[in-house]
């Protein structure tokens, strides 16, 4: 796909960035690899203030010194782990306070004023997201893969399928049935895919579900799509811990 975009896929991720005036604070910061640690992070966050102070006016300083307790207080909350960093944004007035955990290390940065998104657009250049389609022959969702994060999308409710046990002529054209109707609900899952990837938020894809219906779904997308499918996961739509899943298949599934 060409027209993917960065940008576009880190607003799919924090939407609330498209509100941010040129007076925001955006910060990126080592994540602590052995898990959550208060201390850790209040040190972090005093040093980056310390940093900073001297090169700031007045005014500046003050907004900064507030937003960023209003950002300790978010990480505190959302007790960053798993990742080697994050970079967070705050803008009260414009309702934006978001903490987006990073795949790759980066330099501690702190800027007051347009986001900085340079550090962030570069990861998700190095590590394009996928579009996740997880489908049956009667429903499908799909997800955002990005950066570490699994986003729900959409939810496509079908037909519903019933298969006849009856014998003879009325078994086969009951079948018949039951298979328009699978086709029917999985062109419907196609077009949801199509318009996401069209978006320009994805570069690639990944096909999960049932053996039958996630084959028949691949033979049904656009060549354009099918030249995007990354590979293919083993999670299924009736999964109560689905999310959470997705996001262990993709992340092995792209492990070097």
């Amino acid at each position: 796909m060409t027209n993917y975009s960065p940008l576009l896929a880190l607003f799919v991720l924090a939407p609330r960035l498209r509100r941010a005036s040129n007076r925001a604070v955006s910060i990126y910061l080592p994540a602590r690899s052995e898990g959550y640690d208060a201390r850790f992070y209040d040190i972090e966050f005093r040093d980056l203030l310390h940093r900073y102070s001297d090169r700031l006016s007045a005014k500046d300083r003050e907004l900064m010194e507030y937003e960023m307790r209003r950002l300790r207080h978010h990480v505190a909350v959302v007790r960053p782990a798993g990742c080697p960093a994050f970079a967070g944004f705050a803008d009260e007035p414009h309702g934006v306070l978001e903490m987006i955990k990073l795949r790759d290390g980066t330099d501690e940065r702190l800027e007051v004023g347009e986001l900085l998104l340079a550090p962030i657009l570069r990861q998700l250049e190095h590590h394009p997201p996928a579009l996740i389609a997880v489908v049956d022959k009667e429903h499908a969702k799909t997800f955002g893969s990005i950066l570490d994060d699994i986003i729900p999308l959409e939810h496509v409710n079908g037909t519903e399928v019933r298969h006849s046990r009856a014998g003879g002529t009325s078994a086969a054209s009951n079948q018949r049935k039951a298979d328009n109707k699978a086709k029917a609900n999985l062109e419907g899952a196609v077009k949801t895919v199509e318009r996401e990837m069209a978006s320009g938020s994805y570069l690639q894809m990944y096909i999960a579900g049932p053996d039958e219906a996630r084959a028949a779904f691949e033979r049904m997308l656009p060549d354009r799509l099918k030249r995007t499918v990354a590979g293919h996961l083993s999670a299924s739509l009736d999964s109560s811990a689905l999310k959470h899943e997705l996001r262990e298949k993709v992340a092995a599934a792209i492990k070097p």
